[in-house]
């Protein structure tokens, strides 16, 4: 209890709330912070389980850039399903610290995340570990941290990403490991003002993105490695659509490249709140 007290309090202190930390990705985190800029989030994923019928989860995500080096997220997640109903799955707190301003892809960010949750979640931005376990038949409220080692750069064409993540359930267990990463390419200019997560020339304008991501599950301490047969590994193809100066819609398709892996088609509409005074 007291271990998660502390690991609560580190993220409350940076704020409940990230700015464009994924930019048009749905799953990797790039090193954008712009400071006081405000964003709200409303995600929905379409999952198809292996063997199993679709489920729906949602996500409500509140960000704020407090400078150029820190910046933090409040999630709420929740799930509906046709034959149960709707549930909220849980919530978490995250924060990210960019050390150094300059550019350059060997300059690390470093994130935390706090996450409770009373369901297993539906709404997913990592995968960890190996997949098949087995789940107690009562499921517990579970506590979990996630850490993550952040690269990231902008090039004239768009941006390159790769996120290497762990992740500890702090009611016990082992750590497991997983990695998230991508690119995406700088379509036609919108003629409309956007966050410099959807304007990587900083040209003032946002920008059609579109590109790949890829991430999956690296085993777990004392297992770790990939071992496609035992693990969720994925390839999503994207694209973030300029709507208007504060809204941006982004979808997906994250394909499983194997057996263990779900099929999922995600949305997520950004709403840019404006800059705090």
């Amino acid at each position: 209890m007291r271990l998660r007290l502390v690991f609560a309090a580190l993220l409350l202190l940076a704020g409940v709330a990230s700015s464009a930390g994924s930019g048009p990705y749905f799953d990797t985190y790039t090193h954008h912070m712009e400071e006081g800029e405000w964003e709200l989030e409303f995600g929905l994923d379409a999952v198809k389980p292996p063997g199993e019928p679709w489920v729906y989860g949602q996500a409500i995500e509140l960000e704020h850039g407090f400078n150029p080096h820190v910046a933090s997220s409040l999630y709420l997640l929740g799930t509906w399903a046709p034959s149960g109903g709707g549930r909220v799955d849980g919530y978490k707190f995250e924060t990210r610290f960019r050390p150094w301003t300059r550019g350059g892809f060997f300059v690390p960010v470093f994130y935390l995340e706090y996450e409770q949750f009373h369901h297993p979640e539906t709404y997913r931005n990592a995968v960890v570990g190996n997949a098949g376990e087995e789940e107690p038949e009562a499921f517990r409220t579970e506590h979990e941290a996630e850490g993550r080692l952040i690269f990231s750069q902008d090039f004239d064409w768009g941006n390159l990403a790769l996120n290497l993540v762990a992740e500890r359930s702090l009611d016990g267990g082992r750590t497991e490991f997983g990695y998230a990463g991508g690119f995406f390419i700088k379509g036609a200019a919108s003629g409309k003002e956007g966050s410099a997560a959807f304007d990587p020339d900083m040209d003032g304008d946002s920008h059609l993105l579109y590109g790949l991501e890829f991430f999956g599950g690296l085993g777990e301490e004392g297992d770790f490695g990939l071992m496609g047969n035992r693990q969720e590994h994925y390839v999503q193809p994207f694209v973030a659509i300029p709507l208007s100066a504060r809204l941006v819609l982004k979808a997906g398709v994250a394909v499983g490249l194997t057996r263990e892996s779900e099929t999922r088609v995600r949305s997520v509409l950004v709403v840019r709140l404006g800059r705090s005074r």
